[in-house]
């Protein structure tokens, strides 16, 4: 350490910091991980009811399936991950394999067959589903792992954090969000099933390109004292992980943020496209993709400002700015959904990716602090089970929501056959659901996040100890 515990800033040593290099390494795999994991959750509703015609409930409830099943798979990979010993490391094998088995199985799941019914693509999409995302969960879960343990320091880790949030947003830019408008270009012939399999064929093989890099390049620190520690089971892992009382804090806000706001987020497309766009498909299509580029813009300004603040002032108090920007966002939607004006939408949604951005980078590099302050308790270092298990934090709320979603859809009586022409008072209904539901999982994140009590000053002088342990001068 280049600085004693007690001064007001530490100042990053050189053997501490991540050559911009290694950072868009890293990068890539988490831009791959931005298609992975959030195309099918935008995309199900506007892609399979939308266009398709398949029940939302069915949709909802296929995807609230897998995320049960990776509360299984990724507390085991987590595990597994933490306990390997190749010569290649801990993770990088397990990066590599899970890039190509997602890479194939993302392309399946939009070769959707062609007249089936509900229930023949209810079997379709949950097979398809589940071996995509336990594939997904072999990369994405080291993946995380690593990024946690790329550094020790307390800002460089928050720094490797807004790396992955700028990969991802940045694919939110150029790539993500254009995936309903590629599939409706001239070129398909107005075939809208082979745009859907044409568009996931060629951006599920770039993605296997993306993915595969972090496998390939990066090298593990050799960490003896990691090297020689002993196997921890899955349940004793899983006790450690869940007896963390500042980790239960940061997992249980983020929850709350994330199912809340994803319980009715993805359903703005629908005032979007049949009040705000008057039913008109092409420019739908457009200004869904300008509005999801710009929400990833947002998120990329907010990533700076975010790194400078959270040094200055502390990562828990710049984490509260999160929900706070959130239930802005959230109660803005109340006046900005307004026929002819789609750019209005950009209001509520970069107010939203401003709290996000506080929320997916601060939390991640709080949690990689909690993984030192376990290992002073339980002499063990376990980045991948803490990663597992906020990982599957994540797929649950999203998925969850998901089904909130297709249930709440229905319930305000949306019939997407009606196009413009819905029940009176449903249009409004849904605008009303955007902005109570996520104002409140926000609030609750406002309760949660200042009972953290892992402070800069702290996490240094754990480091110490830590050092001392391990022999290191």
């Amino acid at each position: 350490m280049t600085t004693s515990s007690n001064q007001k800033h530490h100042v990053t040593a050189p053997v501490d910091k991540v050559s911009l290099g290694k950072k868009i390494l890293y990068g890539s795999g988490s831009f791959a991980d931005m298609t992975f994991q959030w195309t099918l959750i935008a995309f199900a509703l506007p892609i399979f009811n939308q266009e398709l015609g398949f029940s939302p409930i069915i949709i909802g409830l296929v995807l609230g399936i897998t995320r049960i099943w990776d509360g299984v798979t990724d507390p085991i990979m987590g595990s597994i991950s933490d306990n390997a010993r190749t010569r290649w490391g801990r993770r990088r094998p397990f990066i590599g394999a899970g890039a190509i088995l997602s890479s194939i199985f993302f392309i399946i799941i939009w070769m959707v067959p062609t007249g089936i019914s509900d229930w023949q693509f209810f079997a379709y999409f949950l097979v398809t589903s589940l071996l995509f995302y336990t594939s997904f969960t072999i990369f994405s879960v080291p993946l995380y792992a690593l990024g946690y343990e790329m550094s020790s320091d307390y800002h460089e880790r928050t720094k490797m954090m807004g790396v992955r949030i700028f990969a991802n947003s940045f694919n939110g830019v150029i790539l993500f969000p254009w995936f309903l408008w590629f599939m409706k270009r001239p070129i398909w012939g107005g075939d809208t099933t082979l745009g859907i399999r044409m568009v996931g064929l060629g951006i599920g093989l770039l993605m296997l390109v993306f993915a595969l890099i972090p496998a390939l390049t990066l090298r593990e620190k050799k960490r003896k004292y990691v090297e020689k520690q002993e196997h921890v089971s899955i349940l004793k892992s899983l006790k450690f992980t869940f007896s963390s009382k500042p980790y239960l804090y940061l997992i249980i806000a983020f929850f709350a943020i994330l199912f809340s706001y994803n319980t009715i987020a993805t359903a703005y497309s629908y005032p979007l496209r049949y009040f705000v766009c008057g039913g008109n498909e092409d420019l739908f299509s457009l200004w869904f993709g300008r509005i999801e580029g710009f929400h990833h813009v947002a998120t990329l300004l907010a990533l700076w400002p975010i790194n400078v603040l959270s040094k200055k002032f502390g990562k828990r108090n710049i984490a509260l700015m999160g929900p706070i920007f959130m239930i802005l966002g959230a109660l803005s939607n109340l006046v900005c959904y307004v026929p002819n004006m789609p750019w209005l939408i950009f209001i509520p949604r970069g107010l939203s990716a401003i709290g996000l951005s506080c929320i997916f980078v601060l939390i991640p590099s709080m949690i990689a602090d909690v993984v030192d302050h376990d290992e002073l308790k339980t002499g063990t270092r376990r980045e991948g089970m803490f990663g597992a298990v906020h990982f599957w934090v994540i797929k649950i709320a999203l998925a969850l929501g998901l089904v909130a979603t297709g249930i709440l859809v229905e319930a305000t009586g949306f019939k997407v056959e009606l196009g413009i022409n819905q029940p009176v008072g449903t249009i409004k209904n849904i605008i009303l659901l955007l902005a109570i539901l996520p104002a409140i999982g926000a609030a609750f994140a406002l309760y949660l996040i200042p009972r953290y009590s892992l402070t800069e000053k702290k996490m240094y002088e754990i480091r110490e100890v830590l050092e001392k342990r391990r022999g290191i001068g």
